[in-house]
C-alpha cells in the first residue's frame, strides 16, 4: 500500500527519507543491509506494516515561540521548528490532543523556548498513546522549575472537572542547552504516574520520561517473536540485561521462566515490577548499574538465557564481560542498531555465535529499524 504526505511532497519535512521507496521498498532495504552486514545468519522475513499511517504512539512536539497562535513541530537539523503538527504517523489520540495542548500552554502561561536566546521555558512536549484503552500520557520538557505549580494546578482543575483525555501528566527539568529530550529532575503533575498499554498479552507500564517503543503494532510482533524464540530454548533461569520496562523479561516469563531484569532507571524497575504483579509473573526486578552486578551476578548461578536490549551504542565493556562471565546458553540481543550489533557479535565471538535473526521497522519510511537476534554459546572462548 502507498503511503503519501504533502508535508514531505511540499518539501517541508524530509524525515521519512525512504519515502520514495514506498513501504514495502523501504522494508526491503533495510533487509538487504542486514544481508550485507549478516550474510552467515538464518535470517528471517522482515517484519512491517502494511501502511505507516497512525503508527507511532510517541511524539516529542516542540511550540513556535514565533508564531501566533502556537503551532507545533519537530526541530530539524539547523535547530529551527518545522510547524508539522499533524504528521500522519502520529496515532489519531496524539493528532486530536494538540488543540488541548495549545490551550493548556496558554493557560499555564509556558513560554516557549527559544533555542537562540536559550530562554523561556517550555522546549517539548512528549505525547504517548495507549491504543487500547484511548488514553494519553503527557510530559512537559521545561528548562526550569518557574512554571510547575501553575502546570500542577492547571492540571489539577481540569482534572476535577473531567475537561481532558490525558491519563497521566509529568514535568521534566532540561537545564542545558540542548535539544535532547532526557531530563535532569522529574516532577509528579498527575496522580497517577503509570499508563498501561497491551502489546497483545502483555501489559507494560510506562511513566513521563521513560523509554517506549514508538510502534506499537511492530513492537507487539518483536515482544511475540522473543516469547517465541525463548518458548523453543531449554528451560532455565533468564536475566534481562537494560530492561527498561520489563518488555522483554516479562516475555520470558510467561514462557514459564524464572527472570532476573536489571536496569538503572529506578522508575522503569517500579513500572516493571507493576508488570509483573498485575500478570501475576515469577520476574524480579532491580535497580542497579552492569558495573556493581558483575561481581555478583557471576557467582548468583546459571542463567541459560541471557536477554539484552542495549541503546543505540550497543553494549557496554562491563556488559559484555557480563555475559561472557555467565556463560548462558544463548543470548537474545535486541538492536537499534545493525552497526553495533555486527561489533558486538564480533566482540563475542567465538564463545557466542549468532544462528538466527529478524528485523522489525519499527520507523517506517526511514533508515531505521529494529533488530531481533539469537546467539548460541559455541563452548570456545578463545
Amino acid at each position: 500500500m502507498d503511503f503519501r504526505c504533502t508535508h514531505f511532497a511540499a518539501a517541508r519535512c524530509r524525515s521519512c527519507e525512504l519515502l520514495p521507496l514506498g513501504v514495502s521498498g523501504s522494508a526491503d532495504s533495510k533487509q538487504s543491509l542486514l544481508l550485507q552486514l549478516f550474510p552467515d545468519v538464518s535470517l528471517q522475513p522482515m517484519q512491517f506494516s502494511s501502511t505507516p499511517a497512525g503508527s507511532r504512539i510517541r511524539a516529542r512536539l516542540a511550540v513556535n515561540w514565533q508564531s501566533s497562535p502556537l503551532t507545533f513541530g519537530f526541530f530539524d537539523q539547523q535547530q529551527r521548528i518545522v510547524p508539522i503538527a499533524d504528521c500522519p504517523l502520529h496515532h489519531p489520540l496524539i493528532s486530536a490532543a494538540v488543540p488541548f495542548l495549545a490551550e493548556f500552554i496558554q493557560q499555564a502561561r509556558l513560554s516557549p523556548y527559544d533555542p537562540d536566546q536559550d530562554s523561556g521555558e517550555l522546549k517539548f512536549v512528549v505525547l504517548t498513546a495507549a491504543p487500547d484503552s484511548s488514553q494519553l500520557m503527557v510530559q512537559w520538557v521545561l528548562r526550569s522549575q518557574e512554571s510547575i505549580s501553575r502546570i500542577r494546578s492547571l492540571w489539577n482543575r481540569l482534572s476535577q472537572s473531567g475537561q481532558t483525555t490525558v491519563h497521566v501528566m509529568g514535568a521534566g527539568i532540561q537545564s542545558q542547552r540542548t535539544s535532547r529530550i532526557g531530563a535532569d529532575l522529574e516532577f509528579s503533575i498527575s496522580q497517577t504516574q503509570q499508563l498501561e498499554i497491551r502489546f497483545g498479552e502483555l501489559r507494560l507500564f510506562f511513566s513521563p520520561g521513560g523509554f517506549v517503543q514508538t510502534n506499537h503494532e511492530i513492537a507487539t510482533r518483536l515482544y511475540a517473536a522473543a516469547g517465541q524464540r525463548i518458548a523453543l530454548g531449554i528451560p532455565g533461569r533468564v536475566l534481562d540485561l537494560y530492561c527498561g520496562s520489563g518488555g522483554f523479561g516479562l516475555m520470558a516469563a510467561m514462557q514459564g521462566r524464572r527472570v532476573l531484569g536489571l536496569e538503572k532507571s529506578q522508575v522503569a524497575v517500579e513500572n516493571a515490577c507493576t508488570s509483573a504483579a498485575v500478570m501475576g509473573l515469577n520476574a524480579e526486578f532491580r535497580q542497579c548499574s552492569l558495573d556493581a552486578s558483575l561481581e555478583a551476578l557471576a557467582d548468583a548461578g546459571q542463567f541459560s538465557t541471557v536477554i539484552c536490549n542495549p541503546p543505540r551504542r550497543g553494549l557496554d565493556p562491563a556488559s559484555r564481560a557480563l555475559i561472557q562471565a555467565l556463560a548462558p546458553q544463548r543470548v537474545l540481543y535486541s538492536s537499534c542498531s545493525p552497526q553495533s550489533l555486527a561489533r558486538d557479535i564480533q566482540l563475542l565471538a567465538p564463545q557466542f555465535r549468532p544462528c538466527w535473526m529478524q528485523g522489525f521497522d519499527m520507523f517506517p519510511l526511514t533508515e531505521h529499524f529494529e533488530v531481533l537476534c539469537e546467539l548460541e554459546q559455541t563452548g570456545s572462548k578463545s
